[in-house]
């Protein structure tokens, strides 16, 4: 973690920053051009790796994507690069590999989440639009079954004949 350039204990005195005075809160331009100097000593540089090295890495993942110390070692003295550098290199590959996966497995489940609201909201519909066979009345749904319901409209039609 890098150091608070603003805090007392990056080794600025606040006494110097803030002028003679003390009133004025402004810093210097030398106040600036000393704290981007500081900022560029503090940040590490950045090591890409040369397509070479990348792709040597890549096809010894693909048989070994957890290398022993050895291996490693036998890697990073073939590549030219620290043994660290090589764990650090297959860490972030199979976190890379892991996120990649987790990801299609989220879009895959996302697309069957969609298609089983489709056919709920289908079978809805259905259930709502549904019309009793023998009379053709729709039926509700609320507390009564479509087997209830057909038996009771079929009371009704023999009473009908009775009494007439």
């Amino acid at each position: 973690m890098l150091p608070d350039m603003n805090s007392t204990a990056s080794g600025g005195d606040e006494s110097q920053r803030a002028g003679d005075d003390g009133m004025n809160n402004k810093p210097s331009s030398e106040d600036l051009d000393n704290t981007s100097v500081k900022n560029q000593e503090l940040k590490r540089k950045r090591y890409h790796r040369h397509t070479p090295q990348q792709k040597e890495m890549e096809a010894f993942f693909k048989q070994y994507p957890r290398p022993n110390n050895n291996q490693r070692k036998e890697l990073s003295d073939k590549l030219g690069l620290e043994p660290l550098q090589v764990k650090f290199w297959f860490q972030n590959k199979r976190t890379q590999l892991k996120t990649w996966h987790e990801h299609h497995k989220n879009s895959h489940f996302r697309t069957e989440n969609d298609e089983l609201r489709a056919e709920n909201m289908r079978c809805k519909e259905a259930l709502s639009n549904a019309c009793c066979r023998a009379c053709g009345r729709a039926i509700a749904v609320a507390g009564i079954s479509s087997n209830e319901h057909c038996l009771r409209a079929e009371n009704a039609r023999l009473r009908e004949q009775v009494n007439s």
